[in-house]
């Protein structure tokens, strides 16, 4: 027999071999690699505050109203067609007091904070991750819209609006600095009950 037809018949044997592993046999699996992150995730939470049930109104006391010069608070309800859910929400406003600016605070409960991860520049209020964007049909200059991240799934939104636009040097940075205000007062709030 010449050196190739030995060649040839080793290799058949090999692969005659390889395929002979019996049955069930299968090659062993590699360790798969963990997942990567979809993309930027905010940072651990330091406890998770459960808001559902919690009147947003009861959240602001006498004394953080008078700091954030707003009247008492009015419930509202969500309409349901929202993207956004919160089954309650509290307006404040400063009416009839010039500058004109309301704030409002209430728990969405079918989103995350990440839900604006990534929009702009991450904040945080008392050590919970807050995003903040803007929402649709409103000028970035007079808004903010922030969503604090106090649980998996679910998220504390305050809101901040000028919409009269009369207020002395407002622009997107101070809309949002007041939003983080009402943020901290409510979280002060819930945690000191």
């Amino acid at each position: 027999m010449s050196v190739r037809l030995r060649l040839l018949a080793g290799g058949l044997v090999l692969l005659a071999l390889a395929g002979c592993g019996g049955p069930g046999r299968e090659p062993a699996a590699q360790p798969a690699d963990p997942p990567a992150p979809a993309g930027p995730q905010l940072p651990p939470r330091p406890r998770t505050i459960e808001l559902a049930g919690v009147d947003p109104c009861s959240l602001l006391t006498d004394t953080q109203r008078k700091q954030l010069g707003v009247n008492q608070g009015d419930p509202g309800r969500s309409a349901d067609s929202a993207p956004v859910h919160s089954s309650s929400y509290c307006d404040w406003a400063n009416e009839p007091r010039r500058p004109s600016y309301s704030y409002t605070g209430g728990l969405v409960d079918n989103l995350g904070a990440e839900f604006a991860l990534g929009l702009e520049p991450l904040r945080s209020v008392q050590g919970f991750a807050a995003t903040t964007t803007t929402a649709l049909g409103t000028d970035p200059r007079w808004y903010c819209g922030m969503y604090v991240d106090v649980a998996p799934g679910r998220a504390l939104q305050v809101t901040f609006d000028n919409g009269p636009r009369d207020y002395p040097g407002m622009n997107h940075q101070l809309a949002c600095d007041k939003a983080q205000q009402l943020a901290d007062a409510m979280l002060t709030t819930f945690t000191s009950r």
